[in-house]
């Protein structure tokens, strides 16, 4: 057990499934006390029944970051009902599977708003409440898509690289006040993220991708995560072989990675 996280408020958004669901079940094993956000809060308290959580050491509270100008009332109730917490994991978020050309504006803004904005409006509507007051340590999980961008994704991809960018100047600004950033770049993980994934006019694909079928189990993700934020390394990639070596690609030869990427089937 990382003592890190031991009677902690860490703090869960996009906890009601997938990585943020396994993310509660893993940081409270480590003893740390769980603050499960999502829009669905009767599978939060599911979550929490299922997983064992004691009274007391957890909360569910609704977050709708789609939504996200309710982040800074989100933030104030929930800093004055728990306190500042250690850990602020930004896990919410949603993806896609459309061609740039047939996806409308309000797919478009569903995905930014959800992956970005939320993520964003939150982290700085929490700011004057905690800056010279305590330490907090925001776990953004962005993805592999957040540094390729790949057919099918461009809405998606454009939310992870913006988490990128907002976050690389927040820990320029404040880590000397006490903010530190982890990065965190998954790549294919076994999730239902590809059946929730948005089309272009806003439907739900309703299919398990086979890339994320034969992904890195959430488990693994989950614990890595948690790894990489209490040894505070400022930056993880968690994917498989193919993920890994398309970034190392695109560093080294760039045009032999464009013509590859070029190449991957769209349907």
């Amino acid at each position: 057990m990382n003592e890190f996280y031991q009677d902690e408020w860490v703090w869960i958004t996009g906890a009601s499934s997938g990585i943020g669901k396994e993310l509660v079940k893993q940081a409270y094993a480590q003893k740390a006390k769980i603050l499960l956000a999502s829009r669905k809060t009767k599978d939060l308290e599911r979550i929490a029944k299922e997983i064992g959580l004691e009274k007391g050491r957890y909360a569910v509270e609704k977050l709708d970051l789609e939504n996200y100008q309710q982040c800074s009332e989100f933030a104030k109730r929930c800093l004055k009902k728990y306190g500042i917490p250690k850990v602020v994991i930004h896990n919410g978020g949603i993806s896609q599977r459309s061609l740039t050309k047939e996806t409308n504006l309000a797919t478009l803004e569903k995905i930014m708003n959800t992956n970005f904005f939320g993520a964003a409006e939150l982290t700085r509507a929490m700011l004057p409440e905690i800056l010279g007051k305590k330490s907090v340590h925001f776990a953004v999980i962005s993805s592999v898509a957040g540094k390729i961008g790949s057919p099918l994704r461009s809405a998606y991809s454009a939310s992870k690289f913006a988490l990128v960018g907002f976050f690389h100047v927040l820990r320029a600004e404040e880590e000397k006040s006490g903010i530190f950033v982890t990065m965190v770049y998954p790549g294919f993980i076994q999730t239902n993220i590809s059946m929730n994934a948005l089309q272009g006019d806003g439907s739900s694909t309703g299919t398990m991708d086979s890339v994320i079928e034969s992904g890195l189990p959430v488990q693994l993700c989950a614990h890595r995560i948690l790894h990489a934020v209490a040894n505070k390394q400022r930056e993880v990639v968690i994917a498989g072989i193919k993920e890994k070596f398309g970034l190392f690609l695109q560093t080294i030869m760039p045009s032999l990675f464009f013509k590859m990427i070029q190449k991957v089937k769209v349907r």
